[in-house]
C-alpha cells in the first residue's frame, strides 16, 4: 500500500506543480487616464501591493533635472491586488517623466534585506499594460447596536 501511494505521489507531483503555476496570476502596474483639460492629464496609478515576496513602499515621479515627487498612494478600491495613486501631468511633456515603484522587504520600507525591487516604468507604459478586471467589493457590513 505504501508503494501504491509512493508511485501515485511521484507520478502526480510534476503535474500538480504545473498546474500551480498556470493557476497563479501576476499583478503588473497599470495607469488610467482619469480625465483631461486643456493643458494637463490627470492619471489613477495602479501598483501591486506585493511583489513576490517584497511590499511596495513607495511610489516616486521623476523627471530628469527637474523633479523628484514621492507620491502618496492608497489600497485601490476596484483592485484588491493594488495601491492607487493619482497625478496630473502637461500633457505636451508626458515622455519626460518616469515612475518608480520601490518595494521593499518589509511593509514600511525601514529594512531591505538582500536588496528590494524596483520597477521604472513611463507613463505610457503604463497605459498601455494590460489591467486585471474591476472587482466591486462587498458592502461593509453593519455594525450590531448596542
Amino acid at each position: 500500500m505504501r508503494i501504491l501511494i509512493a508511485m501515485i505521489l511521484l507520478v502526480l507531483s510534476p503535474i500538480t506543480l504545473a498546474c500551480a503555476d498556470e493557476v497563479r496570476t501576476n499583478h503588473t502596474p497599470f495607469a488610467k487616464l482619469n480625465g483631461s483639460d486643456r493643458y494637463m492629464r490627470h492619471f489613477e496609478l495602479f501598483a501591486p501591493k506585493m511583489l513576490g515576496e517584497f511590499y511596495l513602499t513607495s511610489i516616486y515621479l521623476y523627471q530628469k533635472n527637474q523633479l523628484h515627487v514621492s507620491l502618496s498612494f492608497k489600497d485601490a478600491f476596484t483592485y484588491p491586488d493594488h495601491n492607487e495613486a493619482y497625478i496630473s501631468l502637461n500633457q505636451e511633456s508626458l515622455d519626460a517623466y518616469e515612475i518608480y515603484l520601490n518595494y521593499s522587504t518589509t511593509e514600511d520600507g525601514a529594512l531591505v534585506m538582500c536588496g528590494g525591487n524596483i520597477i521604472k516604468k513611463s507613463i505610457n507604459d503604463l497605459l498601455n499594460a494590460k489591467k486585471p478586471k474591476e472587482v466591486v467589493p462587498l458592502p461593509p457590513k453593519p455594525q450590531p447596536e448596542r
